[in-house]
């Protein structure tokens, strides 16, 4: 049946005829738990299936809990629209640099920014009621289709973001034009404070890692469910983007690599977009415990005698007041440590550090491809607009690294020289030197969050297991300041049809498909990445060329950050 749909759709799509919806005229249904039907709503030749709960409303004393089966019926779901976002911290206030840099989206058409710009607006509707997935599939897929599925797990440093953000549909519709139908799923996830709160008193409670479970609990509803609407359970591909990234890491060092659900792995395959395994201290560690000090503080529970039942028993909106509180420094927890809101060892779901687990081969063995934008870094870099000088720059490193030795920040610091030419934007010159010392931090953050990572996990553990490696690099001379910045390729996955895009859905659908990225794209073929030659595909904003020795990039230094343990979050 699907199949016919789709030879129909591109019948018409090469006559030129109109015809929307192309399948059906009525809303699609599933049927869930042998007998309870969820009706979804077409959007020309997708099928999608908007807010269907995975687990109990966090609320009340579920608060900073772990996810809770759950319990209702499915019957009778008018699955329409979007559920509220999770509660977040304003993004355009915690990070007025990245939103300037977003303004270039001002020359999109309306219909296309819409969601991403009520993100970064801060004008999504919010609440703590809100795991709730979202389904994309094509017109006309019934249960037994066994269709692959891409589950998309959105970014936003852990501190803000929503699967509304990111609609399905321009992944569902290029799947059907490759003759590779997919079915998209995304999920959201707790984060700040409401999902990645530590310290002792979390801990002695057990509900570290909260956000981390979230996922686990979405992930595990797709095992179940996801065949009465025509996926496969067998072939699910993970993908996602930033602090999605990290988070898909993470759930591939879960319980020492293992990442099984009743012995069945919760994915098959990972994309892993400027993110990967990052090297963090646990729950108990200074940074866990500080940012939950700092909330109690803020929110007003520090004379409590029980300072985690006050926090849950307070309305939402004081939460999120005392978060919105931060500086944009404490926000990102760089006062005194960095990312503050993250998953951490809790000698549970990860028994040690992502990072660390890959180095010692405690990490699922599956495909991935994996890559990074060329200047991850200059969206975070104008957090320290204010540093100018050589001392202020080596004692802010000190908030970034607190276990860095005074050695240590001296190699930082010679590493990456305030030479505006070694600086990013890369390959630059001595231009965009927005501050003194902004092009340093750009390519130290960069480096240490996202390269770094990226190429000690390609060399470890990922090497087992097939894998593809890409660098980003189609703004290069084309954006002021900013270079091919981080995040800036969602705009070309969700919503424009225009420069890279083409790399990023159809490579990505062929892996969910075969876990190979070259089968049937009609696009440049992407070698495999091997540990001796290191082959990269770099996407330009035109052209996709395969690099073959395109990952030797600042060798000394990445490998400086790979081998000192004192380099930690």
């Amino acid at each position: 049946m699907l199949k016919f749909g789709i030879f129909i759709y591109s019948l018409t799509a090469a006559s030129g005829a109109v015809a929307s919806p192309v399948f059906h005229t009525s809303n699609p249904t599933a049927i869930v738990n042998s007998n309870e039907v969820i009706t979804g709503k077409l959007e020309n030749n997708v099928e999608t299936f908007k807010g269907i709960p995975f687990a109990e409303p966090p609320l009340g004393n579920l608060r900073f809990h772990r996810p809770v089966d759950y319990k209702g019926s499915y019957h009778g779901l008018l699955a329409d629209k979007f559920n509220p976002s999770c509660m977040q911290i304003n993004p355009k206030g915690a990070v007025g640099l990245a939103a300037q840099g977003m303004a270039l989206l001002d020359s999109l058409p309306e219909d296309s920014k819409g969601p991403l710009f009520d993100c970064l607006k801060n004008t999504l509707v919010e609440s703590e009621d809100c795991l709730y997935l979202n389904i994309f599939r094509p017109a006309g897929t019934n249960a037994g289709d066994v269709l692959p599925v891409m589950v998309w797990i959105h970014g936003g440093a852990f501190l803000f973001g929503s699967p509304a953000t990111f609609p399905g549909n321009k992944y569902v519709e290029e799947s059907i034009d490759m003759d590779q139908p997919i079915i998209m799923v995304s999920i959201p996830y707790r984060f700040g404070p409401y999902g990645y709160l530590h310290g002792p008193e979390i801990a002695a409670e057990g509900s570290t890692n909260v956000g981390l479970h979230d996922l686990r609990k979405a992930l595990i509803w797709i095992q179940t469910h996801i065949a009465d609407f025509g996926g496969d359970p067998d072939k699910v591909t993970a993908f996602g983007e930033s602090a999605g990234a990290m988070s898909i890491a993470a759930l591939m060092a879960s319980y020492k690599g293992t990442n099984h659900h009743n012995g069945r792995p919760l994915f098959n395959a990972a994309i892993m977009q400027s993110g990967g395994p990052l090297a963090v201290d646990g729950v108990d560690a200074r940074a866990a415990a500080t940012s939950y000090n700092r909330i109690v503080e803020l929110a007003g529970c520090s004379d409590a005698e029980n300072t985690l039942a006050c926090l849950r028993s307070l309305p939402a909106e004081d939460i999120n007041r005392a978060h919105n509180s931060y500086s944009a420094g404490e926000a990102f927890g760089i006062l005194p440590q960095f990312l503050g809101f993250a998953p951490r060892p809790d000698g549970d779901i990860l028994a040690s550090d992502p990072l660390s687990q890959v180095q010692d081969y405690n990490v699922q063995n599956i495909p991935v491809i994996v890559g990074n934008q060329e200047d991850e870094g200059t969206i975070l870099a104008g957090l320290w607009y204010n540093v100018y000088t050589e001392p202020q720059f080596r004692e802010s490193l000190y908030q970034v690294f607190p276990n860095a030795s005074q050695t240590t920040i001296n190699q930082l610091a010679e590493y990456y020289p305030r030479d505006w030419a070694q600086g990013s934007p890369f390959r630059t010159g001595h231009r965009n030197a927005m501050t003194p010392q902004f092009k340093r931090y750009s390519a130290l953050l960069t480096d240490v969050i996202f390269q770094a990572p990226r190429r000690l996990a390609l060399g470890a553990a990922w090497s087992r297991n097939r894998c593809w490696n890409y660098i980003s690099t189609h703004f290069h001379n084309k954006l002021p300041i900013f270079g091919t910045f981080h995040g800036n390729e969602l705009l070309f996955q969700f919503f424009v049809d225009s420069g890279p895009y083409l790399a990023y859905r159809r490579y990505f659908v062929s892996f969910a498909n075969h876990f190979d990225p070259n089968v049937g794209t009609n696009l440049t073929y992407w070698d495999q990445y091997t540990k001796e030659n290191r082959e990269t595909m770099e996407i330009k904003y035109r052209e996709f060329e395969m690099q073959r020795e395109g990952d030797r990039f600042r060798e000394e230094q990445i490998a400086f950050l790979n081998t000192n343990r004192e380099i930690r979050f």
